[in-house]
């Protein structure tokens, strides 16, 4: 392990010795410019020294429950009154330990069409795409594309499913004129995307399940996570953090001296890729198309989590589905099975620098993940797995759902029974908070898509 971090120092070290010092932020924001990296040898060099991390730190992680040591968790307290009073700090933990800062709105947001279809997915959608415009006072610009498929013969504005997606909004739909996204492209196998984009279409359609959706009633909303926040050590500089910061230097970039005197990254991608989510839902507030005062955001995997930190933050978001998250979302980070916390060491361009000191020691940081999951209560909370995602720890995630429960019981409603066993297959359990693991590897697929639909329509009623 030591040789491997060796490496990855000495990596970035021969980085620094290029370019120390952060460039001037311009003043001339480019909305059709490509959003890859300015530095893309600081990307694929951070990433060769992780390639080699990743070998040490596969071997590190357990996937035998037997091994799983004891472990102690926060306690959630035990009437509605004392938890109200805790929630705020515990709130205010998770940014400052975990997430970091939730980004506030920009001083102004406007919409603008794009382009616009009434015979989309075969003829039973509208289609429309905007472009969303956000501003600050002191001239600073940022903007991302959505786009929005709604029910063609909906009598009444539909509720929406709200959600990001990895490669852009041209891809997993049977329509082939979407505008392309400006979010750097995935170059298969690689961990960082920093290539220029490939403009994949087609592929797998369950990933949005657009039809369904559309067929179920609802409408459906998303937008690229990378135009956001490029998922790159560079990501910083072309995000949406340009908002509200002037230093958005890569972490490799910020010398030793700099830390020792006390500098700390306080924001992170989970962090933008949630305020992504309610920015999206700024802008549904402005179409007459839908009810913005019915939404559902919907995350898989790393955005699972920005899905949750989105609804633990922003209320507009009636119903909040993590879909297999890795670690971060809905499992314990005490709980040493799959993932480890070191995930971040990896990733540290996810969360905020002050989680780098728990790592650790992760008993020493002062909430957990069951406590995230009651941040919701008491809407409506739907967590699920996959059963062959061992490194996402289905079981650890089921506890964490199960304990959480307790709160939104203190609000009369009905979670996990505290002492039901790990469910079977394709068997939702709970109420308004619920949980279900289904077969297979790390997806999210047209079983869970179908669960969310019904759990929207016992919150919503079913849309007409």
């Amino acid at each position: 392990m030591l040789r491997i971090l060796t490496i990855i120092i000495s990596v970035v070290f021969a980085m620094l010795q290029t370019n120390g010092r952060e460039k001037k932020m311009e003043d001339n924001w480019d909305e059709n410019a490509s959003r890859v990296p300015e530095r893309n040898d600081y990307c694929r060099g951070y990433e060769q020294g992780i390639n080699l991390y990743f070998e040490e730190y596969y071997r590190f992680q357990n996937h035998d429950e037997s091994k799983v040591r004891k472990y102690q968790l926060p306690p959630l307290p035990d009437t509605l009154e004392e938890w109200e009073r805790q929630r705020p700090t515990i709130l205010q933990q998770f940014k400052d330990c975990v997430y970091g800062v939730m980004p506030p709105a920009p001083d102004h947001l406007e919409v603008k069409l794009l382009a616009s279809r009434d015979d989309a997915l075969g003829g039973i959608a509208l289609r429309r795409e905007y472009r969303v415009y956000c501003s600050m006072d002191n001239g600073k610009k940022f903007d991302f594309d959505i786009l929005l498929y709604v029910p063609k013969n909906a009598k009444t504005p539909p509720p929406v499913f709200v959600h990001l997606n990895f490669s852009g909004n041209q891809i997993n739909t049977p329509d082939d004129d979407i505008r392309p996204t400006r979010a750097p492209g995935q170059d298969p196998g690689r961990w960082h995307a920093d290539s220029p984009n490939k403009q994949k279409r087609g592929l797998d359609l369950f990933r949005t399940n657009y039809i369904e959706t559309i067929k179920r009633g609802y409408a459906s909303c998303t937008a690229c996570y990378g135009e956001i926040f490029p998922d790159n050590l560079d990501g910083f500089r072309k995000s949406l953090f340009r908002l509200f910061y002037d230093d958005l230097r890569p972490d490799c970039e910020i010398t030793l001296p700099e830390l020792q005197a006390g500098r700390r990254r306080n924001f992170g991608a989970y962090g933008g890729w949630a305020w992504g989510y309610s920015r999206i839902a700024d802008a549904l507030e402005k179409i007459d198309l839908v009810d913005a005062t019915k939404l559902a955001c919907v995350g898989h995997s790393r955005l699972a989590v920005a899905s949750l930190w989105a609804g633990v933050n922003d209320e507009r978001f009636k119903l909040v589905v993590s879909n297999n998250a890795g670690k971060g979302g809905p499992q314990y980070f005490r709980r040493d099975f799959g993932s480890l916390p070191s995930i971040f060491i990896l990733r540290s361009n996810w969360v905020t620098d002050n989680f780098q000191q728990y790592i650790p020691r992760i008993d020493e940081l002062p909430v957990d993940q069951h406590q995230l999951l009651a941040l919701v209560a008491p809407r409506a909370l739907y967590v699920t797995s996959s059963s062959k995602d061992f490194n996402a720890d289905p079981y650890g995630a089921f506890l964490s759902t199960r304990e959480a429960s307790k709160i939104w019981r203190l609000y009369g409603e009905k979670g996990l029974d505290p002492n039901c066993e790990m469910p079977p297959l394709h068997t939702p359990i709970g109420g308004k908070i619920r949980y279900h693991v289904k077969e297979g590897k790390h997806s999210i697929r047209e079983y869970d898509w179908e669960q969310y639909y019904n759990a929207a329509d016992e919150l919503f009623g079913k849309p007409n």
